[in-house]
């Protein structure tokens, strides 16, 4: 089964909380930096800001759309930006992945 179809399944069977939104648009925030594909990943920052709650969507202004070096490097930082402020600002409980580390 495609991802997408499972996340729509997902959606309208039993709805998603803030936590599974704001998660999900992370991921597709997150792919499309791996990918490279620069104008979605400025994109997918924008409608993350918007998933935000009201106190912490206020913190961050969408930057200007720019794929040069400079821009990408600014909507990075302000990712990451966002990842900090809603681990230290919110009580979401996203979802632990549990991982073995060996010595």
């Amino acid at each position: 089964m495609d991802k997408d179809q499972y996340y729509l399944d997902e959606v309208y069977a039993k709805g998603l909380n803030r936590e599974d939104t704001i998660e999900k648009q992370i991921r597709k925030t997150v792919d499309a930096y791996s990918e490279g594909e620069w104008d979605k990943f400025e994109y997918s920052i924008k409608a993350l800001i918007a998933l935000l709650p009201t106190q912490i969507r206020i913190k961050f202004k969408p930057l200007q759309h720019d794929t040069t070096k400079e821009g990408i490097e600014d909507h990075y930082k302000q990712f990451i930006k966002i990842q900090e402020t809603l681990e230290q600002e919110t009580n979401m409980i996203f979802k632990k992945r549990y991982i073995k580390t060996y010595q």
